[in-house]
């Protein structure tokens, strides 16, 4: 019984391993038949010669973020009760219209004190002026007793003690009438310094008036009627968002087609421009189909220094009012003048980085080319490298090729 079990078991063994043998040949096969048929076989494909086109540059932004130069707040400059207010939201406004009144009551008694210091002033100084006259008469006596006295001196006719108080009191009228005279002036100095009092009193006065900083639309209005504010204190903010600003950093090789027309249309994708400071709408505007002109206002580096990234900043026309300061998602910019060099379809790009394509060649085959491409316009691609004009690519779905293959090429309708 051992010796059949042992045969039949040996027997189940060998067929398992012949079984298993068997297939491992007929897989072998297979592939080497899917190889060479795959080495035979012809692809048919779509492609588009390298030419020269005009395109028009675009740019596809994820987010932009717009900001105003003209956005500042009108502020209190005395302390005090606001008694008037004279604006409503989203008004415009022009440089120097008054938009507060602010009521300070210690002005008035501190002018009208000023006043009443001004007026003692002026009459000090009319005694001063008295006492001036008077010692200019004595000293005017004291010199004529001086001289007479000189005269007789020199004769002998009078003693040298009589002389000498003569002569003291003629320097003691010198002297008094020199400390009038200081004195009126320091006088006179108080007058003006109270005067120059008056004055920044009643310059303060003035700040009552608040006015508009600049011109521009109320976005948002801090204190109302009643409320008392310090100096300093913000009352209205006012914005001017006619013209708007962003920054955007690119490749030299971009920035220097962008620069050549100076101006791009920008097209804000999203359907609803949501405002969050409640700005008015101009009229005439599009709305989300409203194309904004922006135009250069600076490149740094400057495109006569060497740099592979610059930062261009954009000055964006927004006289339709929809637009504020802002963040703005999917932005696409695209330049206004066209700009004429080697393209082919955009489709054409092997992957996201565009720097391969599949070129067809003579033989038949096709085979993948390291490219370097520049801006395009959504349809066409700038090619700097790589390629030359007729060089045929491929621009059907280029997933699964590879070097050597064999193709049939159809040329795109209009590429012939």
């Amino acid at each position: 019984m051992k010796r059949y079990f042992y045969f039949v078991l040996t027997l189940m063994f060998a067929l398992i391993i012949g079984l298993i043998s068997y297939g491992a040949y007929l897989n072998h096969r297979d592939e080497a038949q899917i190889s060479e048929r795959m080495a035979d076989r012809i692809i048919p494909l779509q492609g588009a010669k390298a030419k020269i086109r005009s395109i028009y540059s675009k740019v596809i932004l994820d987010t932009i973020n717009l900001y105003s130069e003209e956005k500042t707040d009108a502020v209190a400059l005395i302390d005090g009760r606001i008694t008037s207010v004279n604006i409503q939201k989203n008004d415009n406004v022009k440089i120097g219209q008054t938009l507060f009144v602010i009521t300070n009551e210690s002005y008035p008694i501190k002018i009208r004190q000023a006043d009443i210091d001004i007026l003692k002033a002026e009459s000090e100084i009319l005694k001063a002026e008295n006492e001036v006259m008077k010692a200019e008469t004595l000293l005017s006596t004291a010199n004529n007793d001086l001289n007479r006295y000189t005269r007789l001196r020199d004769r002998d006719a009078v003693s040298v003690e009589k002389y000498e108080q003569i002569e003291t009191s003629y320097r003691e009228a010198q002297v008094n009438l020199k400390n009038l005279r200081v004195q009126r002036e320091q006088m006179i100095a108080q007058k003006e310094s109270l005067m120059a009092q008056k004055e920044q009193l009643l310059i303060e006065s003035s700040y009552s008036q608040v006015a508009a900083p600049i011109d521009g639309e109320i976005l948002i209005i801090y204190r109302q009627i009643g409320s008392y504010v310090t100096a300093g204190t913000s009352l209205a903010l006012i914005g001017n968002f006619h013209n708007l600003y962003f920054e955007m950093s690119a490749e030299d090789k971009l920035v220097n087609m962008l620069s050549a027309s100076k101006n791009i249309n920008l097209n804000f994708n999203q359907r609803e421009l949501q405002k969050i400071y409640g700005t008015e709408y101009e009229p005439g505007n599009k709305g989300h189909q409203q194309v904004f002109n922006a135009e250069i206002v600076d490149i740094l580096p400057s495109l006569d220094q060497p740099a592979a990234i610059r930062k261009i900043l954009w000055r964006v026309d927004n006289s339709s009012g929809l637009l504020e300061p802002q963040t703005y998602s999917d932005v696409t910019c695209e330049s206004i003048m066209p700009h004429k060099c080697l393209t082919v379809p955009l489709n054409a790009m092997k992957d996201q980085s565009h720097s391969s394509v599949f070129v067809f060649m003579p033989d038949g085959t096709i085979k993948e080319k390291s490219i370097n491409a520049g801006a395009d316009d959504g349809k066409y691609i700038e090619i700097l490298d790589g390629l030359q004009e007729d060089d045929i690519v491929v621009t059907s779905s280029v997933g699964g090729l590879a070097d050597g293959m064999k193709a049939t090429l159809t040329l795109e309708e209009g590429e012939d």
